[in-house]
């Protein structure tokens, strides 16, 4: 099985949620951080491709939460 490097970069951003919860966006950005004084311009790339996937999954989570709300008011 081939992975792409936003499936990984989708897993890895799951994984940093699961580890640092509420505080994955700011580890994953200082990471970014690092890689950028470092001049890792691969790695840099890498960890922001992480923190969009991180971004999108927050913004997926709170429209599932919305949506959840609305349903149980309906009801």
């Amino acid at each position: 099985m081939f992975v792409t490097e936003e499936e990984a970069a989708t897993i890895y951003a799951k994984a940093c949620r699961s580890w640092y919860g509420a505080r994955a966006g700011s580890v994953v950005h200082s990471q970014v951080k690092k890689l950028m004084a470092k001049g890792d311009g691969k790695g840099v790339k890498a960890w922001q491709q992480v923190a969009r996937a991180l971004e999108s999954l927050s913004a997926e989570a709170l429209a599932d939460e919305a949506g959840m709300r609305r349903w149980t008011r309906i009801q």
